[in-house]
């Protein structure tokens, strides 16, 4: 359907990976999908990491079916392992939320200061 919102939000999180993280591309796959992985969070779509060339920057794609599918995968990773091992990693550079987040969900992310986009139009094939 055309220039119809679905409901789904995406998280395009920007970040630079700090001096000493060391080799970043295996805790990425053995740690950190591994372990959201392990959450089954059913409106979770897509969790998709992606490195530089020469593993300095990378970006994290998260897309959910809605609102609430984003707040349960914030609450999981803040409360899971990974979190301190996160920030141990990686300096975020930017945080965009693409699609119509509940103050709870923009509360949630307030400390990541969030760039918040709403949808405008376009098309979804399936």
């Amino acid at each position: 359907m055309l220039n119809t919102y679905n409901g789904s939000v995406t998280f395009i999180l920007q970040m630079n990976v700090r001096e000493g993280a060391g080799d970043i591309l295996p805790w990425i796959t053995g740690r950190s999908v591994l372990v959201t992985s392990e959450f089954n969070e059913e409106k979770t779509k897509r969790f998709e990491w992606f490195l530089s060339p020469d593993q300095s920057k990378a970006t994290l794609i998260e897309v959910f079916d809605d609102d609430d599918g984003a707040l349960v995968r914030v609450e999981n990773l803040m409360s899971s392992p990974i979190a301190p091992e996160w920030m141990d990693r990686f300096e975020i550079e930017s945080l965009t939320v693409l699609g119509e987040p509940s103050d709870a969900l923009r509360t949630a992310l307030a400390g990541m200061a969030p760039d918040f986009r709403f949808y405008a139009g376009g098309f979804t094939k399936p």
